[in-house]
């Protein structure tokens, strides 16, 4: 019995690009109002593409943030570094992180354009010349690049998942790992891993991802019971396994 508004109301149909053209041109009939499909769509503050690319979202918080780093940078000399830092993550590190666990899995060159815009602002913070080297500011700032920051968010979506802490929808998409007959690794809190049709779409789903990321964690830090504790360990984790391998991204010159 609800009534849909026209101007509200919007279709999509997801699909791989090689299927696109075969599933475009559709409508769906509203209680007389014809709503046809859309290559793009907004909910929630996030763009979805058709074929889930999430260019669009990335285009759109890269000019936003670059935007603010501009503003920033002209009242630069007339403020502390540590005001700096708080600008930049009130106006920049909540747009970069939200939302970021959809960036799980895509390919470098798209996840380069977001780090592009945190280096940017690290620079402005620490008011570094451009080629400087990227890896000594972010670890005096103590900040986990983009995609270490997508990989954060993911696990403790998992975390709260296994704990009842998440919406039912998201417990229900992960299971601890029960072998057939005792072994060691039965009180170890390994998920199950899910098997996936396809690379580019199968590797980047919530229960796939997660068990993928949380199965990796060292099992001290799999079976800590409060969030809190969990986030500080995780993070320290992540911090040094970004900063012990080999960060291109963050390197590159800008």
């Amino acid at each position: 019995m609800l009534k849909s508004n026209e101007n509200k109301t919007e279709l999509i149909v997801f699909a791989p690009k090689n299927r696109v053209k075969d599933l475009s041109n559709m409508n769906l009939n509203l209680g007389g109002i014809i709503v046809g499909d859309a290559d793009c769509v907004k909910n929630l503050g996030i763009y979805f593409e058709i074929t889930l690319t999430i260019d669009k979202q990335i285009s759109a918080v890269s000019k936003l943030c670059f935007n603010q780093i501009r503003n920033i940078g002209r009242i630069r000399p007339f403020i502390t570094e540590e005001a700096c830092k708080t600008l930049v993550c009130s106006l920049l590190t909540s747009r970069l992180d939200y939302g970021n666990a959809l960036l799980y899995g895509l390919p470098a060159t798209s996840i380069q354009r977001l780090q592009r815009v945190q280096n940017t602002a690290a620079r402005v913070i620490t008011r570094k010349r451009k080629y400087d080297h990227k890896t000594p500011i972010f670890k005096s700032l103590h900040w986990l690049p983009v995609t270490y920051r997508c990989q954060y968010k993911l696990l403790v979506y998992v975390f709260k998942a296994l704990h009842e802490e998440a919406p039912v929808y998201l417990q229900e998409l992960v299971e601890i790992y029960k072998p057939m007959r005792a072994l060691i690794s039965e009180n170890s809190m390994i998920l199950t891993t899910p098997r996936v049709r396809t690379k580019t779409y199968g590797d980047r789903r919530f229960d796939k991802a997660a068990a993928v990321l949380w199965n990796d964690l060292p099992s001290d830090l799999r079976n800590i019971h409060c969030v809190n504790v969990f986030k500080k360990h995780l993070k320290t984790h992540l911090y040094r396994h970004a900063f012990n391998s080999s960060l291109k991204n963050i390197s590159t010159s800008l």
